[in-house]
């Protein structure tokens, strides 16, 4: 993986049209937007950028539900948001952490962004998550090289993450936000010391599993990043008298980190620590819970420094998109990114006796699919789609062959392998495969009924097209070299090109028999022709 300007300029090409991307990080306690523009050299130029403290997280310790003022503050801060980015003709990606991530009643929010404000959110996973902090901070701190270890503390869930040269070495998202901790056991003002310590406990005994991992990749560089580093390197700077427009790769030393932490927790009120110089009193109630988790990690593995990023998870929703838009601009890179790819490969990796016939299938299918473009309307983003559930629609065999359509849609829609998707994409893909064979998309099948109407039609033309593509070998010989498909007059034709000391008399009758869905979705017959090459 390249670094982030030369990739960007390899992914796009002169002359390509400006582009304005407007990426917004739905957090536990803020939301943010970056709104940049892509010139069409494959520069960037940031064009504004805003913060809102909503506390999405805020009355729930365990999140299962977002509270009804909770909703009314994001959904007016998005509001505002949609309205700035609509200033600036900007086209929009949102992605949502982990107080939508785990709230039981997270589809009311995301329902009435969409209805209320035209904004479809994507909810990713933790480790999906980590990936998208890991991105925004190679584009702020020169540490591409660097093996560095990642620690981002949000309001809901703290992401760890060591990485060198774009590639990922470990990763977690775990339960330890600021938000989290304080509602579960800094509630109280002023603060007791057994709350404090049932807090350090509880951080103690969550981290415990993981920072022994994490030490066997040492030596590395600690980069941390959002709110609660980003409020203790300001306290830091004003207790050392400095003064700095940006934080972005300062770096501060533990016996540094250590002051700090003794002023917050000696200050055991609201009202004591608003006066802390450097801390914004919004901060105020949450950073004890910060500082605690930020003091468990850099005590147990003796890191002398930390450098701060400003970049964040906004900044990788930014990489993370442009790198989507320019995926297919030039022919001589890989159809998939190198994360995704990467997850394809270990998904796939649980049944490598299907791969040869995976390979094929996804030749012959995305052929149908470049041949039939004006039928189906479709664009790279889809065909990615197509392509990821080519490769996986068998893995469901290494569970059993009875039904195991469905085993390859629960091993993609729960694999945590599957990084670099976000959760709709990831349905999208695992419901692809899914509807591969057997009946197709019905509306009393929970997963498919749940999808909204655009994506219910999207999964039934993929669907088809796959369905196809699987039955051109249906007897795993590749003994179709090519196939071409062509309208001709109100049908389609499609050639099935081969030598000719091959039948493919199997194949036929495969197609026949599973072409029904393409029929239903496209409304068009379709007609399957031998041609001998």
């Amino acid at each position: 993986m390249l670094p982030f300007n030369q990739l960007l300029k390899k992914r796009t090409k002169q002359g390509s049209p400006e582009r304005i991307l407007a990426a917004i990080d739905l957090g536990t306690n803020s939301f943010h937007i970056v709104i940049v523009r892509i010139r069409p050299d494959g520069t960037l130029e940031s064009l504004t950028k805003e913060k809102e403290s909503v506390r999405l997280g805020s009355g729930s310790s365990d999140y299962a539900v977002i509270a009804e003022d909770s909703i009314e503050r994001g959904i007016a801060c998005l509001k505002r948001f949609k309205t700035l980015a609509d200033s600036y003709g900007a086209e929009i990606r949102a992605v949502a952490t982990s107080a939508l991530r785990e709230a039981e009643n997270r589809d009311v929010f995301l329902t009435r962004a969409e209805k209320e404000i035209g904004l479809k959110i994507d909810v990713v996973s933790g480790n999906e998550e980590a990936r998208l902090i890991y991105l925004g901070i190679l584009q702020g701190l020169p540490v591409f090289d660097k093996r560095i270890l990642m620690i981002d503390i949000g309001g809901g869930s703290t992401e760890l993450l060591v990485g060198e040269k774009g590639e990922i070495l470990f990763s977690t998202s775990l339960k330890l936000g600021a938000i989290r901790l304080t509602e579960k056991f800094l509630k109280k003002d002023p603060l007791s010391m057994m709350d404090l310590q049932k807090c350090r406990i509880h951080i103690e005994s969550v981290l415990s599993a993981f920072l022994p991992q994490i030490e066997t990749w040492k030596p590395f560089q600690v980069v941390g990043s959002s709110g609660s580093i980003t409020s203790v390197t300001s306290m830091i700077l004003e207790n050392r008298g400095e003064k700095r427009d940006r934080l972005n790769g300062f770096e501060f030393s533990y016996d540094s980190f250590r002051e700090i932490r003794k002023a917050v927790l000696d200050a055991d009120s609201v009202k004591k620590r608003i006066k802390i110089p450097g801390l914004e009193s919004k901060r105020a109630d949450i950073i004890v819970a910060g500082v605690l988790v930020l003091d468990e990690v850099l005590n147990r593995l003796k890191a002398p420094t930390l450098m701060v990023s400003d970049f964040a998870l906004r900044d990788g929703i930014v990489f993370d998109t442009l790198e989507s838009w320019y995926r297919y601009e030039n022919s001589n890179l890989p159809a998939l990114d190198n994360i995704r790819e990467k997850a394809i490969k270990s998904v796939s990796n649980l049944y490598p006796q299907g791969k040869k016939h995976a390979l094929h299938v996804c030749k012959l299918t995305l052929q149908l699919f470049d041949d039939l473009k004006d039928l189906h309307g479709l664009g790279a983003q889809e065909k990615e789609y197509l392509e990821t559930a080519c490769h996986l629609h068998q893995v469901g065999l290494c569970i059993s062959h009875h039904s195991y359509h469905k085993h390859s849609y629960y091993i993609i829609r729960n694999s945590e392998a599957m990084v670099g998707f976000s959760n709709a994409e990831i349905e999208i893909i695992a419901l692809i495969a899914r509807y591969h064979r057997k009946g197709g998309p019905k509306q009393k099948h929970e997963e498919f009924k749940t999808l909204r109407l655009e994506d219910q039609i999207l999964v039934k033309k993929l669907a088809a097209l796959l369905r196809i593509g699987d039955g051109l070998d249906r007897s795993e010989t590749m003994i179709l070299d090519s196939v071409h498909a062509y309208r001709q007059g109100g049908k389609i034709i499609c050639e099935l090109k081969h030598d000719a000391d091959k039948d493919p008399h199997l194949e036929l009758w495969s197609v026949e028999e599973k072409k029904d869905l393409f029929e239903e979705t496209f409304n068009v017959k379709i007609e399957f022709q031998k041609k001998i090459i």
